[in-house]
């Protein structure tokens, strides 16, 4: 089906996956403060038992994450697609049911962390890759501006949304504005058409494609690039976020609520990246585009300054860069990548790009108690910087457009590599 930009929103099927993603993403984000609060205000977990929690969220990226794709593909993407968002609906509700009668744990909580955290990256999986199953390559970057900019909204509201509905009705109860947001995600999907799977199982198993997908990643010289900066870009930035907060609070001595509008108004920021990604790609080439946004990321850390418009300013400049690379950048890496191999690659770079977060965070803890605040962020700004010098060092920054299936994903000279997988 051809579809022209000015068409997109009336493209049926994209629209239901854009619905179904605009309300999950809000949900996703009341559950984010929520299910913390919980454990904090209704168990009286400590910090050791808040940080389990939390890794809880985040670790089914490095337990599941090579998998993923390959078990995709061995479903009805709509099936996957569907099915995972009752289950986060069903497992989500167990906890203000548990807490009306009484029976609420640490462990229930860390235990729905993890299985809705599993089954996340399955739907991630699945909806990436179904995303240019549906909309032409022409229009690909078009659609994730549209998607990314629909997630910076419901970064940004849904944290307030959450300290609302906490403060009326109590952490667990708050849990079902996510739940419902699931259930009504799922209504979207499942009026689709049929997603049909983009690739048959191989012969060797499912380990063996899983395997294949690695191989992809690796060889692959765009989207091996464009993962490996990702996957760095993560790694610095998952501890700056955390460590800037230590800073604020300790150093500076800002009021907690000082703190959270000055990451709310951020998200701000990343809603404009994604808006003027598609002017920066016409401007630039995309490649250019994706290696300044990555560059810029690194410069905004070294902007900050002692003072509250200072770490404002720092951090919206960063968010912006950030929906900026990430339009461009997924969009370039799906378009890269053949269609029977779209589900394993987006396993194996969500595995890189979102397992590098904790291992990030912990990394900023260990080296600020090491080196101070300051330093760390000084040194922050330097890794994400060496992050962008993989791309410019890449195919990536000599492609000017985002390919079509007419077109090659790089210049002339590389496109037998890129072909060939080396």
């Amino acid at each position: 089906m051809t579809v022209t930009s000015a068409a997109l929103w009336r493209h049926a099927t994209f629209r239901r996956l854009w619905l179904s993603d605009a309300v999950s993403t809000l949900g996703t984000h009341v559950t984010t403060v929520a299910l913390p609060l919980a454990a904090l205000t209704v168990l009286g977990a400590g910090p050791t038992g808040v940080a389990v929690l939390t890794a809880a969220t985040t670790l089914p990226y490095l337990l599941l994450g090579i998998p993923a794709g390959a078990i995709v593909d061995r479903l009805p993407r709509r099936t996957v697609l569907v099915a995972t968002d009752l289950a986060r609906a069903l497992l989500l509700a167990s906890v203000p049911l548990a807490w009306a009668a009484g029976l609420l744990t640490l462990a229930q909580l860390v235990a729905v962390a993890l299985l809705a955290g599993c089954a996340t990256v399955l739907f991630d999986v699945a909806y990436f890759a179904a995303v240019p199953a549906v909309v032409p390559a022409a229009r690909l970057a078009d659609a994730n501006a549209r998607l990314e900019a629909t997630r910076a909204v419901g970064q940004t509201a849904g944290p307030g949304v959450a300290g609302i509905l906490v403060g009326a009705l109590g952490a667990p109860v708050a849990l079902l504005v996510d739940v419902a947001s699931f259930v009504v995600s799922a209504l979207f999907l499942a009026g689709t058409p049929r997603l049909a799977r983009q690739a048959a199982p191989g012969s060797g198993g499912m380990w063996r494609d899983a395997a294949g997908g690695v191989r992809f990643v690796l060889r692959n010289p765009i989207v091996r690039a464009l993962t490996l900066c990702s996957g760095l870009t993560n790694l610095w930035h998952a501890g700056f976020l955390a460590m800037l907060l230590v800073y604020a609070v300790r150093e500076l001595h800002l009021p907690a609520v000082t703190v959270g509008l000055l990451v709310a108004g951020a998200n701000v920021g990343y809603l404009l990246g994604a808006a003027v990604a598609g002017r920066a790609r016409t401007r630039l080439g995309v490649g250019r585009a994706i290696t300044g946004a990555a560059v810029l990321q690194a410069g905004a850390v070294l902007v900050l300054v002692p003072h509250p418009l200072g770490i404002g300013a720092g951090l919206a400049v960063n968010a912006f860069a950030s929906g900026l690379y990430n339009v461009n950048a997924v969009s370039l890496r799906q378009a890269a990548t053949p269609p029977a191999m779209l589900s394993r690659m987006t396993a194996t770079s969500r595995f890189v790009i979102w397992g590098a977060m904790p291992l990030g965070a912990a990394l900023g803890g260990v080296l600020t108690g090491l080196l101070g605040a300051p330093a760390y962020l000084a040194l922050a700004s330097v890794g994400m910087a060496a992050a962008a010098a993989v791309t410019r060092r890449s195919p990536v920054w000599r492609t000017r457009e985002i390919p079509t299936p007419d077109q090659p994903p790089a210049p002339a000279e590389t496109h037998a590599a890129v072909a060939a997988g080396r």
